[in-house]
């Protein structure tokens, strides 16, 4: 997940995530909510098939909260699991991590914090 600029990210006080949604257009889309020197806050939205790459923060955390949909998360050596609206999912520091959506499934929304929000030259997403 890439580093987020003030000027990219909405910044607002209150947003109304729904509107944001189906203004985002066709999936896979990807909506900066927040862009400060300490945190990034992204919404998503991945179609039924899609994958992140396996990939690793190395000085950044990364929670993540499903808002619609499910998800399955891969989070460093652990199995595979699927995460619905009633889980959390977090990966630290350097952990590989994959979200991916399974074919047979929905669309899945949800929401990624990573933080710090650093843009600095090894803040980059490592391939696992």
């Amino acid at each position: 997940m890439p580093f987020v600029p003030e000027a990219e990210a909405l910044n607002v006080p209150i947003a109304d995530i729904e509107s944001i949604a189906r203004e985002a257009g066709e999936m896979p889309w990807r909506v900066a909510l927040v862009g400060t020197s300490g945190l990034r806050l992204t919404y998503h939205g991945f179609p039924p098939g899609f994958s992140t790459i396996p990939h690793r923060h190395p000085h950044a955390e990364e929670f993540f909260k499903v808002l619609r949909g499910t998800a399955l998360f891969t989070i460093g050596d652990e199995p595979e699991r699927e995460v619905g609206q009633d889980g959390l999912v977090l990966a630290l520091r350097g952990v590989r991590h994959r979200i991916r959506v399974a074919a047979d499934a929905g669309p899945m929304i949800m929401l990624a914090a990573v933080a710090p929000n650093e843009d600095r030259p090894d803040e980059t997403i490592e391939p696992a």
